[in-house]
């Protein structure tokens, strides 16, 4: 699905898994088809085997655990206790080479002086303005909320974490992925004008 986004900007935004309502990764098709198919097959072969398959820790947690700590404490919650609360496949993982942001990813980009907030709290502009992944949209993140099996949680335009009601919902999604341990830097810091090139 595309839509209009923002200012008028148009960018593709997608459900998180609008086909069986859950918010089961392996149930997705924005994970299985969106993702893990077409993205993947459209970046080219040369592309595509620079990305390693990563397990992605795919449990989530509970709103209170996530949306309501700071960033370290939703880290330990998401990637080192994802829990199996309302799953359809009792997983906490999911092998795959695209996945999207978790909710510390999007938390730990902020500068540090952010970091004693919560992640509902990111609205701030102590926030907002040192974090490099703040777009000012609504973003899916991985991270399903646990206590019920039809919520995940996003990046609202304002800039805090959320849960949204039903993951049939569309949002901007941010495809993330893990290079292969064989790739190395070559040169570039990042920027438009300096990109950073790799082997």
């Amino acid at each position: 699905y595309k839509g209009t986004y923002g200012d008028g900007e148009r960018i593709g935004v997608y459900y998180w898994n609008n086909t069986t309502q859950t918010n089961t990764w392996s149930e997705s098709l924005l994970n299985k088809t969106n993702l893990n198919t077409n993205f993947i097959n459209n970046i080219g072969e040369e592309w595509a085997n620079k990305i390693a398959t990563t397990t992605w820790k795919v449990g989530g947690n509970t709103y209170a655990n996530i949306r309501n700590v700071i960033p370290a404490t939703a880290y330990q919650n998401e990637i080192v206790n994802p829990v199996t609360t309302n799953t359809t496949d009792n997983a906490t993982e999911y092998t795959a080479k695209i996945g999207l942001m978790y909710v510390s990813d999007y938390g730990f980009a902020a500068e540090p002086s952010a970091w004693t907030l919560t992640m509902g709290n990111y609205n701030n502009t102590t926030a907002t303005s040192t974090n490099w992944m703040y777009m000012g949209l609504y973003e899916w993140t991985i991270s399903r909320c646990a206590d019920f099996s039809y919520n995940a949680f996003r990046v609202g335009s304002d800039g805090y974490v959320n849960i949204d009601h039903g993951v049939g919902n569309y949002r901007a999604v941010r495809p993330s992925f893990s290079l292969e341990s064989s790739i190395t830097y070559v040169s570039g810091s990042g920027s438009a004008s300096d990109p950073m090139v790799i082997n």
